[in-house]
């Protein structure tokens, strides 16, 4: 598909998330640099700044680790093994302080469990959020045809609470 395609379902898509999500009240937010076709957050990232929220951002620290640290405006970019960027700085947040955590994804099943590129770096850093009291609202945004049938999660898969395409808002609860 065409660049443009993606661009406008795109802006569509996080209008909708703009509109559908109390970001205004949603102090730690998890976002992600896009990798490949996955979804731009432009429009998010403006609305979470107008409200003076804060920004997370995934980095990779082992070969099994991820933390989440603190986008500031003279943030130290870097990228890393798969040449996407990083925040390289100690500020980090642990994953059941987040509000929001948009986690982008390759699939959905039909249950909303996370289908990812395979390294499982989400599925551990999230891994223990299921013990926790305290849980982030966990978002998804993609396209219907990253929406699937089938079911392939397993247990250790990250399940979305929202996933947003560009025709419909879906619920995992």
């Amino acid at each position: 598909m065409p660049d443009k395609f993606y661009s406008d379902l795109d802006q569509r898509i996080q209008r909708t998330a703009v509109n559908e999500l109390d970001i205004k009240s949603s102090k730690n937010n998890l976002m992600y640099f896009p990798y490949k076709k996955e979804m731009k957050l432009n429009l998010v990232i403006d609305e979470i700044n107008k409200h003076s929220n804060n920004i997370y951002m995934p980095r990779i620290i082992s070969e099994k680790l991820m933390q989440f640290n603190l986008l500031s405006s003279d943030s130290i970019l870097k990228k890393n093994k798969y040449g996407i960027k990083e925040i390289i700085n100690e500020d980090y947040l642990e994953p059941h302080s987040f509000n929001t955590m948009f986690v982008p994804f390759v699939g959905i099943d039909k249950n909303g469990h996370r289908l990812g590129y395979g390294g499982g770096y989400f599925d551990r850093a999230l891994e223990k959020l299921n013990s926790h009291s305290q849980k982030p609202l966990i978002v998804g945004m993609g396209y219907d045809y990253q929406i699937v049938d089938d079911v392939f999660g397993e247990s250790h898969d990250i399940k979305y609470h929202i996933v947003i395409t560009e025709t419909r808002v879906l619920s995992y609860s």
